[in-house]
């Protein structure tokens, strides 16, 4: 089969986005499926990378060249940047079906970062958000969505569906239950947290939450010096990736995610397969994942989450084994392939 994904968020970015589709791509190549993606770096008119992110504009006449020439089996547009606009148009022009992915609450991301007299407004901007959404998503032949929980919720705020399964995984070669040191130095216990630095991804709640240990920050972004300056006992370790990051699960104690923002939170499968128990806010990212006591907890007060996470029950293998039945980009993968309408 031959299958193109088109994405406004692709390499050289690094999110959450990106690395499923790395993953998702690699598994399918492996299937015997031949795909190609358009992304940022296809378009000769691009955005510069800002705060990690990139797109491009006047991007008709590439993608219908790519779709003519292609000629691919299956569509699928993943992001709802102007790149997949202008490949929704197309489709829809051109009587071509596409799924599509609800990767990113951008309602709850474009409220996250209003300050000021602009707070009164949040409401407004979150309905009017939601409603470019559904126009987006509902002309599609199916929406992708990491859980129920996620399905759930866009059923609420008016989405038509189907809503069809796609969870995600984590790569064996860098996440695995096994003994690390590299932060024996720090006082204990540690309190790991990971991803894009950024507003909306709530790291306040965290830094700011009660602990009798060490907190330790991996990742960049544009909330980075901030974030710095106003807590300068955080450890901040900056991108890390692959083997290095996979140290960092197994070096520390507790994952805190205290993200309101996500879907899933790739972290959160990576932390679980290195046996790590995760403290999260009431969220459906969290909701979706940490499904028994034994994963980890969930609060409104992030300080009393960290510390009851810290002590769940069951071990790190336990954990470990959860996270390894319930979740893998080759399930990924057959879930894509499958796009059938399980969520109803």
């Amino acid at each position: 089969m031959k299958i193109l994904i088109i994405s406004d968020a692709w390499e050289p970015q690094l999110n959450g986005v990106v690395r499923t589709y790395q993953n998702l791509i690699a598994e399918l190549e492996q299937k015997g499926h031949e795909v190609k993606i358009l992304g940022p770096r296809d378009f000769a008119l691009r955005t510069p990378m800002i705060h990690g992110a990139q797109t491009a504009f006047f991007s008709r006449k590439k993608t219908e060249e790519t779709i003519t020439q292609f000629k691919p089996d299956r569509i699928h547009i993943a992001v709802e940047g102007p790149i997949g606009w202008t490949a929704r148009s197309i489709c829809l022009e051109k009587n071509l079906p596409f799924t599509s992915c609800f990767h990113s609450n951008w309602a709850d991301f474009l409220v996250s970062h209003l300050s000021g007299p602009l707070k009164k407004s949040s409401s407004y901007v979150s309905d009017k958000t939601y409603d470019i959404l559904r126009k987006f998503h509902d002309t599609s032949s199916g929406i992708f969505v990491a859980s129920q929980q996620l399905a759930d919720h866009l059923k609420e705020k008016g989405f038509k569906g189907p809503f069809m399964p796609m969870t995600r995984g984590a790569d064996k070669r860098f996440f695995y239950v096994g003994e690390q040191n590299l932060f024996d130095n720090l006082p204990h216990p540690i309190a790991l947290s990971v991803g894009r630095v950024s507003k909306e991804k709530n790291l306040d709640a965290f830094l700011d939450a009660s602990w009798d240990g060490s907190k330790i920050v991996v990742g960049d972004g544009p909330d980075l010096e901030r974030l710095k300056n106003k807590y300068p006992d955080v450890y901040f370790l900056g991108r890390i990736e692959g083997q290095a990051l996979g140290d960092c699960f197994r070096s520390s104690d507790v994952f805190a995610f205290p993200s309101l923002f996500d879907t899933l939170g790739i972290v959160q499968i990576e932390a679980m397969t290195c046996g790590l128990p995760i403290a999260a806010l009431n969220c459906v990212a969290a909701n979706s994942v940490i499904t028994s006591p034994i994963l980890g907890s969930i609060d409104s007060d992030f300080g009393k989450s960290l510390n009851q996470a810290l002590k769940a029950e069951g071990t790190r293998q336990d954990r470990a084994k959860i996270a390894n039945d319930e979740y893998s980009w080759g399930k990924t993968a057959q879930q894509f392939l499958e796009a059938r309408p399980d969520y109803g």
